[in-house]
Order: C-alpha cells, then sequence, then structure tokens
C-alpha cells in the first residue's frame, strides 16, 4: 500500500540513445535439459526438449535434425528439484513407425499422420464426436469413451482404400481406468485399474492392431513392455520375459532384488537393461548409469555412465537414451541422445545420434559493479539442501556497447534471501550486493558464523569476519566498507572488510537505523529522526546532512556520488520518498516504488509494470518533483519477467554503468542507459602518507584508491620531493573500482631509492572518455634506502656535519631540512685521541653494501682508514674499519667531491703541501685505483668537496683562494677538473668550508662555511652551480677544531 501516485513516465522524455541491449550468454544448468521421446521411428525419432516449444526429427544415419511446422501449445518445463515435469508434457505424437501424429482441435478434433522429417503422403483421420483421442501407434489411432479415469470403451481408428475405419476393442472392462502404458505399430499394452474403496484391481491387455483381440496378462505386474519379439513383465523383484507370438510359451526369468522397484528395465536385443530412477536422496539430480543386467539379477556391465530413465525402443529393437559417457561431479554433463544396438554375438554398439543443448541456468540474483556481472544461478552443481548453483562472473566492456569480454564460474551459492519474498513461481531468490571493487556480497552472507564477501573470477571465500550478530544481513557494501542488520532488528554493524580471511574489523556497532556508503563516507540517521547525516569512516570527520522536507522519517537510503535517495514507510504505507542533491543543497521527490539509485540516474519498478529510468545528470527541476524529471521506460513489464525483486531480478551499476535484468528465457540483459556517468574520482583512499623502512621484512608501500566508476589504464609516480626526480613510475591497464600499487623502495632499474621524502601523483583515464582523468597525490617517507649523500643520521636524505673537538669528541650534528640549512641535533662518541687521533676526515658512501654512509679517516700517523659506522649511530674509534694504506700525511687536504668518472662511485681528491692535486678513482669499496696528477699550484687553496653543485651528474670542487675569492671547479666526468667559474668574493674570514650535501629539502647541494669568530653560515646552491646568500645558522662552532 502507498500513499501517493506510483511512477508514471509523464516528465521530460530521455532521448533513446543508449545502445543496442545486451544479451549475456547464459551458463550451464547442472541438471541437464529435460527430454522426451515422443516418437522411435524406422529412420529417425521425434523429441520435446525443455524451454522449446518445436518439434524435432532426427535422423539416426546422420543426426540430421528437421524441425516440423507444427508447434507445441506451449514449451515444456521441468522441476530440477523435483525431478518431475512442470505440469503435462506432450504426448499422442506416433509410436513404433516414420509416422508422426499430430493431434488438432481445430477445426474440429482431428490427427494429421505425416512422414516423420516431411516429404510423405499426408492423411488426415477425424476424431468422432464423443471421442477422446489417446495416441496413434503405427498408423492406428487410438480414442477413447468416457472419461480418463471411467472409460466406457477405447477404439482403434484405421485408413483402408481411403475409408476410415473404427473398431471398439471387445473384452476390456467398462468404467475402469484403462491407458495404453506402452506400444508399436503392431501392438499396444493396455493397463485397467479400477477402485472399489481403498482396494485396487488391475488388469493388463495385450491388443493385436491389425485384429483387434486381446490378451489377458498377469494382473500382478507392475510393468509391462515390449521388445521387437518378447514381453517383459516385470513383477515383485523378478521379470518374466515371454515370447510376443506365444506367451503361452516357458518365460525366461529375471532376479530383480539387487534393484530399486521404480527402476526402469527394457530389453535391448536379447539382454535386459535397466537404470534407476533419478534419486533426490543422495543429491543426485542428473541419472544414474545404465547398465547390463544378468538372468540372476548381476550387473553385467555398464552401458551409459549416466542416463535418463526414459528408454526408447526403436523398431528394430535398439534403445534410445538420452544421456553423457562421462560423469562429472560438477559442471555441465555431455549430454545427448545414444542409440544402442546389440549384435548376434551379444556385444552392444553404442552410437551417438545427436547433441542436446545445454539448458541455460536459471539467474536467481543478480549484481552489477563497474561493469562485473555476477550471477547466482542453478549451474556448477545443484544440491538444493545446501548448494543452489555457483556465482557467476562475467566482464563487461567499459566503454562503449557493454559487450562480455570473458566470464568465469566461481564458487558455490546456496540459500533463499530474506527479502525475496515466497510469492511467484521462482524457487530461488538471493539478493546481491557489488563492492564496485571486484566482490560482491548477499543480503545473508553467512558461512560458518562469518559474514563475507566472495572475489569475482574466484571459486574461494573473499574476505570474511566476524560481526557477533545472530543473524547477521548484509544491507549495504561500497568498496571495503559494509552496513550488517542483525535480522531482528536489535542491532547494526559498519564494518571493514579486509583481505581473504577472518581478518575484517567492526567499525561501528550501534543500534539500527537506516544507513548507505559510498566509499568511505556512511550516510544514517539516528532512530526515529527525519534528519540524515555522513561522516568519513576512514577519519571520524562529519560531513554534509539534510533533513526530509515533510520531516519523515527515512526506513531507506541509498547514496552514490553527489546523491542521497531516501524512502520513508510506516507500516505498509510510504510517507514520503526523495532524492538530495548534497551539490546543491536541493531535493526531488521520488516513486513510491522499489528503487535503485545510480550515478546520475535511478530507476524504478512499479508493481505489475517494468522498470523507468530517471535522469539526474543535469541537475534537479525547479518544481522538486519527479514527474519534470526526464525519464523513459528502460523495460517493458513483458520483457521484465516474473523475477522482479530487486538486486535478485533487476539492479543497476552505480559506478558509471547501466542496468541488468533478467528476462523468463533465463538470460540476464544489459541495458546501456544513455545517461553519462560523471568525472571519474577517488570515493575511498588507504595510502598510508608515514615511512616506508626498507629495513623491515619484506618491506613495501602500497596504496589502494577505490574509484567512482572504471578506469582504462592508470599511473603512479613516485618522485623525490626534494629534487623533483622521478625514481619509480608503475602503471596499469584497466582498473575495475580499484587501483592498488606497490612500491618497494626501489628505483626502475631495481636499486635502493636514496633515503628521504617522496611525492606519490597517481592518476588515471576514465574507461567511459566521460570527463577529465582523475589526479590525485601524497607523500611518503623512505628510509632504510640508498644513503644520500652525507646523510649518516636519522635517514632522512638530508645532509650531516662531522665535527671533532680538540679533546677527542666527534659529534654528527644532523641536517634539519629546513628551508635555513640549519644543523642542530647530535650525535657523539669520545676517543679519538692517541693513536686515533683524526688529522682528516672525508664523509663517503656506502662502500660495503649496509646502505648507511661511510667515513675515510686520516690518523696523526697518515693512516688512511674506511670506517663503516651503522645508519644512526654514534662515530666511535672501536666503529669497524678497513686500512686503506699509510703514508697520507704527504697531503695537506682530503675531500671527495663525489662521482668524478660517472661510474656510481664517489672519488677522492688530495692536495701535497707544495701545491699539487691528486685524483684518486673509488672502486666502491673503500679502495682506490691509483692515483693520477690532475693539478698544480693549489697551494694556498681552501677546498671543499660539494657533490654535484650544477646538476650535471659530475661531483664538483669549490676553492677559495688567498683573496677571498670562491671558484667551482667543474667536473667533467672523466676524473678531471674543467674551467673554474667564479661563484663568490670575500670570503677571507672564513677558516673551514665543507660541502655538506642537501641541508634544507630541496635536493641540492649546500655548503656551509665557519668564520675566525665560530659562526657558522649555510649557503644555498641552486642547482646549477651557483650559491645564494648567506644564512646564519649558529654561532660557538669554536668549539669544534674540525669541521668535516
Amino acid at each position: 500500500m502507498t500513499a501517493g501516485a506510483s511512477a508514471m513516465a509523464t516528465g521530460t522524455a530521455v532521448a533513446d540513445t543508449a545502445a543496442e541491449t545486451v544479451i549475456v550468454k547464459p551458463g550451464a544448468r547442472f541438471v541437464p535439459r529435460a527430454t522426451s521421446v515422443l516418437n522411435a521411428g524406422d529412420t529417425g525419432f521425434l523429441t520435446a526438449r525443455e524451454g522449446d516449444d518445436r518439434l524435432r526429427w532426427t535422423d539416426y544415419a546422420s543426426g540430421t535434425e528437421t524441425v516440423l511446422p507444427d508447434r507445441l501449445p506451449k514449451a515444456p518445463e521441468y522441476d530440477p528439484e523435483a525431478v518431475r515435469p512442470r505440469g503435462d508434457w506432450p504426448t499422442g505424437f506416433g509410436h513404433g513407425s516414420d509416422t508422426v501424429a499430430v493431434y488438432a482441435e481445430s477445426p474440429s478434433p482431428h490427427v494429421t499422420l505425416r512422414q516423420g522429417a516431411g516429404g510423405g503422403p499426408v492423411t488426415s483421420i477425424a476424431i468422432p464426436e464423443g471421442r477422446t483421442y489417446v495416441g496413434t501407434y503405427g498408423t492406428t489411432v487410438v480414442t477413447r469413451t468416457g472419461t480418463e479415469s471411467t472409460v466406457a470403451g477405447l477404439h482403434l481408428l484405421r485408413t483402408a482404400n481411403g475409408e476410415v475405419e473404427d473398431q471398439r476393442l471387445e473384452g476390456l472392462p467398462e468404467g475402469w481406468n484403462l491407458s495404453v502404458s506402452d506400444g508399436d505399430a503392431r501392438s499396444v499394452v493396455i493397463r485397467g485399474i479400477s477402485w472399489e474403496g481403498t482396494t485396487m484391481a488391475q488388469g493388463w491387455w495385450l491388443v493385436d492392431l491389425a485384429s483387434g483381440t486381446l490378451q489377458a496378462l498377469d494382473e500382478h505386474a507392475s510393468d509391462v513392455t515390449l521388445g521387437t519379439d518378447t514381453l517383459l513383465q516385470v513383477g515383485s523383484y523378478a521379470a518374466e520375459l515371454f515370447d510376443r507370438e506365444d506367451l503361452s510359451a516357458e518365460p525366461r526369468s529375471f532376479d530383480l532384488r539387487r534393484y530399486e522397484h521404480d527402476t526402469t528395465f527394457r530389453m535391448l536385443g536379447n539382454s535386459l537393461v535397466g537404470v534407476a530412477p533419478v534419486s533426490t536422496g543422495n543429491n543426485e539430480y542428473r541419472g544414474d548409469n545404465l547398465v547390463r543386467i544378468s538372468d540372476d539379477g548381476r550387473t553385467t556391465g555398464d552401458l551409459l555412465a549416466v542416463a535418463h530413465p526414459d528408454l526408447a525402443r526403436t523398431p528394430d529393437g535398439s534403445l534410445l537414451v538420452a544421456g553423457a559417457e562421462t560423469r562429472t561431479a560438477e559442471g555441465p554433463l555431455d549430454w545427448g541422445y545414444y542409440r544402442f544396438t546389440e549384435a548376434a554375438d551379444g556385444t552392444v554398439k553404442r552410437t551417438r545420434v545427436a547433441d542436446i543443448e545445454d539448458m541455460p541456468a536459471r539467474p536467481a540474483g543478480i549484481a552489477l559493479g563497474s561493469g562485473i556481472l555476477t550471477t547466482a544461478d542453478d549451474s556448477r552443481l545443484f544440491q538444493p539442501a545446501t548448494y543452489i548453483g555457483a556465482y557467476r562472473s562475467t566482464w563487461l566492456k567499459t566503454s562503449g556497447r557493454p559487450d562480455e569480454v570473458r566470464t568465469t564460474v566461481d564458487g558455490l551459492t546456496s540459500g533463499r534471501d530474506a527479502d525475496c519474498g515466497w510469492g511467484g513461481d521462482e524457487p530461488y531468490c538471493v539478493t546481491l550486493l557489488a563492492s564496485g571493487d571486484g566482490l560482491h556480497g548477499r543480503r545473508e552472507g553467512t558461512e560458518r558464523g562469518q559474514t563475507m564477501l566472495f572475489r569475482n573470477g574466484a571459486e574461494d571465500w573473499g574476505p570474511q569476519l566476524t560481526t557477533g550478530l545472530m543473524t547477521p544481513r548484509l544491507v549495504d557494501l561500497s568498496g571495503r566498507f559494509g552496513v550488517v542488520n542483525e535480522a531482528s532488528g536489535a542491532g547494526q554493524k559498519v564494518v571493514e572488510f579486509q583481505g581473504s580471511t577472518d581478518s575484517g574489523k567492526v567499525l561501528e556497532t550501534r543500534s539500527q537505523t537506516v544507513a548507505a556508503l559510498w566509499g568511505n563516507m556512511l550516510w544514517s540517521n539516528l532512530p526515529g529522526s527525519p534528519t540524515v547525516a555522513s561522516k568519513t569512516l576512514t577519519t571520524g570527520a562529519a560531513g554534509a546532512s539534510f533533513t526530509t522536507p515533510n520531516q519523515c522519517v527515512p526506513t531507506e537510503l541509498q547514496a552514490v556520488g553527489r546523491w542521497v535517495h531516501w524512502l520513508c514507510r510506516d507500516g505498509g504505507w510510504v510517507k514520503g520518498a526523495g532524492v538530495y542533491d548534497r551539490q546543491t543543497g536541493r531535493f526531488v521527490t521520488a516513486p513510491d516504488d522499489d528503487t535503485l539509485l545510480a550515478d546520475g540516474y535511478f530507476v524504478t519498478h512499479e508493481e505489475g509494470g517494468g522498470l523507468t529510468l530517471f535522469d539526474l545528470h543535469n541537475g534537479l527541476p525547479a518544481g522538486g518533483t519527479y514527474a519534470d524529471l526526464p525519464q523513459r521506460t528502460l523495460v517493458d513489464a513483458a520483457d521484465l519477467g516474473r523475477s522482479t525483486v530487486r538486486r535478485s531480478g533487476w539492479t543497476v551499476d552505480r559506478f558509471g554503468g547501466h542496468v541488468a535484468y533478467t528476462g523468463d528465457d533465463r538470460r540476464v540483459r544489459i541495458v546501456p542507459t544513455g545517461v553519462p556517468a560523471p568525472a571519474l574520482t577517488v570515493i575511498d583512499t588507504e595510502a598510508p602518507g608515514g615511512s616506508l623502512d626498507l629495513r623491515a621484512s619484506a618491506p613495501h608501500w602500497q596504496g589502494s584508491w577505490w574509484l567512482s566508476k572504471p578506469a582504462a589504464s592508470w599511473q603512479l609516480t613516485l618522485r623525490n620531493t626534494a629534487s623533483g626526480a622521478a625514481v619509480r613510475t608503475l602503471s596499469g591497464g584497466e582498473a575495475r573500482g580499484l587501483v592498488t600499487a606497490s612500491w618497494d623502495g626501489r628505483t626502475a632499474a631495481g636499486a635502493y631509492a636514496p633515503n628521504g621524502a617522496y611525492t606519490w601523483t597517481l592518476t588515471a583515464a576514465p574507461a567511459d572518455g566521460v570527463g577529465a582523468a582523475l589526479t590525485t597525490s601524497g607523500t611518503v617517507e623512505l628510509t632504510g634506502g640508498a644513503a644520500v649523500a652525507r646523510d649518516f643520521v636519522g635517514n632522512d636524505g638530508f645532509g650531516d656535519l662531522l665535527a671533532f673537538t680538540s679533546a677527542g669528541t666527534a659529534d654528527w650534528r644532523a641536517g634539519t631540512g629546513t628551508g635555513t640549512g640549519r644543523v642542530e641535533d647530535k650525535v657523539s662518541a669520545t676517543g679519538w685521541t692517541g693513536d686515533d687521533t683524526v688529522t682528516a676526515a672525508v664523509p663517503f658512501e656506502d662502500i660495503n653494501g649496509d646502505r648507511c654512509n661511510d667515513v675515510l679517516v686520516r690518523t696523526k700517523a697518515g693512516e688512511l682508514r674506511a670506517y663503516k659506522p651503522a645508519c644512526g649511530a654514534a662515530f666511535k674509534p672501536s666503529t669497524p674499519y678497513t686500512r686503506i694504506g699509510a703514508g697520507w700525511n704527504m697531503f695537506d687536504a682530503l675531500t671527495s667531491p663525489g662521482d668524478m668518472t660517472g661510474d656510481g662511485h664517489a672519488d677522492l681528491l688530495g692536495r701535497t703541501p707544495e701545491g699539487d692535486l691528486y685524483f684518486y678513482r673509488g672502486r666502491g669499496n673503500g679502495l682506490f685505483e691509483p692515483r693520477v696528477k690532475i693539478g698544480y699550484s693549489w697551494h694556498g687553496y681552501l677546498l671543499a668537496g660539494m657533490g654535484d653543485l650544477d646538476g650535471d651528474g659530475n661531483g664538483d670542487l669549490l676553492a677559495r683562494d688567498r683573496s677571498g675569492l670562491v671558484w667551482r671547479y667543474p667536473s667533467t666526468g672523466n676524473g678531471t677538473l674543467g674551467t673554474r667559474v667564479q661563484v663568490g668574493y670575500g670570503w677571507t674570514m672564513y677558516d673551514t668550508m665543507v660541502g655538506s650535501g642537501d641541508l634544507n629539502g630541496d635536493g641540492r647541494a649546500d655548503l656551509l662555511a665557519r668564520d675566525a669568530s665560530g659562526v657558522l653560515w649555510s649557503y644555498r646552491g641552486d642547482g646549477k652551480g651557483a650559491l645564494a646568500a648567506r644564512v646564519k645558522v649558529g654561532g660557538s662552532w669554536q668549539m669544534y677544531q674540525h669541521l668535516f
């Protein structure tokens, strides 16, 4: 009952520009298509098949099928669970010859006799008034008088010389239920039953069709069938085989105590064969094996692995059987018609005559998210007490016409969901929800006490969690978040699904209220309140809210993009429904019917009607009523079929997609809406902005971005924040609802990326081509990677200063990364005295592969050592070192400009008191190639190895002469220095200059200089070879004897 009017297409029509509807190829039902052999003739046979109103004649020799011009009144139906036809199946089309009989009521009751595949003579026999057609055997038509349960008489109609002879069968009891149980062109077997109270009387008769004479058979038989020359009479646990021409002759006996009472037995030549009925007790709904039986009842061999118990005999004594040669535990069988013939030596020949096409699986539920169709149908396995079938995933094209791309058969599905109702003819109903990122859930999605999702394309369970609710029901789902209600209405859980095990978590436990999810945005109202509010689940931050215009309390919410749909129901009455535009804050009413909201439109289903689409993408009408919205009938009522429960019989793709529905032909149809989806956006993000420590176990940084609609491709670029250099670009193709990228902290070449801050930028192109490309960014701090030049403490990518006091204390003074270039916090160690007294030190590269920079130290004895401190550790005399060599007191200055040859290894310069400058090419392991003299007259210069000062990738040298001029000597890349360039003057006040690496976080080499009064100054490098104006960064630095 509704208090308002139902939707009628009275508003502006939506232009029907949508592409043609796509019919999705169905899966095959686990239970094969039901068939019936209506007539087995001399050269072929006539069949009726489930779901098909055509009559087909199949030729034995070629397997060629001919469709007869006559049609059945309706397509036959079959109930797989009850293992029986649904309603009456067709009969009376002839037996035992190529003559096909077709009965018709109009213009008057008559039977038309024609050759099976056509082309032969056609005879029409009128059914006399007061008669009922029973069947045709050969060319003899059998009719009856009286009713089916109280037959007054049976008549044979034969044609001779253009006339119809009418013969009443004499000797049959009147008032009995008389039926023909078997027959061919020569004889029929009649069974008669009569009830007197609770007492049943029975009789069997064999009728010769040529003469109309009767022979009585054993009244205690349970079944009587004809062979070519035999008559098989089955009784209680035994059977007797008679000579059809001499029933008085001694019969052949069979012991049937090993077989079920309703096993079907037939003679195949001289052999008895049997097939047990389809048994639901052992969950076998497809048939049993066809076996050969000896006289003493033993099974002497299988003739067919799976056989339908409908065994049809041909005039030559062969048997026609529907079945399969191989039984499979799951999935469809290779079902077909087989002809069995026994040779004179007793061998049996099996011939596959014709294929039987699979029966389409019946969809019990559908979901559509980001162009992935999920179908719950009766394929793969059918054990209705536990499993009704399986989930099937179909990927559709996300641009243009939504054609199929690929299909998988996934995990098993079971049950019937609570919101499906119990009316109609649909035996099963599953309400499905699509997460939009390749997962799906169902309302009754509980397995072994856990609420779970299933992954499209996978057979295993997907993410799952324990809610603690007695009867949990999944009521909404978007990406990783879900809302789960207690069936009794007592409580509600807002949850996050994670991983593929019970690793999800409950984010919120609260009293049950209406709630809706879009990405990480949760919309809900307080119980009993007309106000609906939103919040971000990842941060808890409150968002937009609104109050329903008529102050009604919502009992249903849906949220997609900028739209929120609500419906207020009080008992059986709808008090109001509408859509809120959170972008403009405006409202529009909505129909009272079942509704599903998508991104830019909503679809309604009116009881007894089809599906109507309402277009929102251009905004809401000024009048605020749905009648003014552009709208059109998307699916007619006749096309929608019997399954009208939303998310079971029809659904929408709220992630930028189309509409799907199931028809009575068991096919799912995808209907393009013609409504463009909004621009691609991120609706949820899980991209940690903390740090990536490459020294951790299996280190990686992973970001996940949930999308509002599919992307055609994506790219994630990681740039060093300081330098702006891209160190790694990750990319991928199509992304349906989710982009996940993982960075292992390495460069594209596989090397460790330098420590420091990184900026990630994700770009994604919309698959539908609508709207601009998506761009979003964030940051991550990398530690434990390749050591940045002169970064010894903090693993932060900033240069540090090494300072020694005269008392032998070594301090690391850590760069702060601030714009001023300060060095502050210190990590200290003592003991650099005696033999360990330091006369020169060169902060150097990582020489032992531990991703920590190392230090070259010259002792007072002239020994050069390569110390290998741990990252961030104090610099102690006990720090492990390698002796490089003695005699290094020959130099009055040692410094490292960095890599001067382009081989990736730091190099060393040494100057003698005479002014000779020597180059030592580093091997990367703390050892050097033999020295090479590269200059002279360098005495009087204060030297500072700078690293790459001008941005050409080669290490440079800074030198101040006696007059205070400062010169940059660029490296040539081959171990020599190029033409000098003046970069400063008036620097005579400095007693120390140190190339300190990047101090301010801009990725460029900087300089520290100490003046004679102990003030420390910072010079910021511009990356082009020049230095910015100095900034004072400290005083009292004269406490240090040496700065390196």
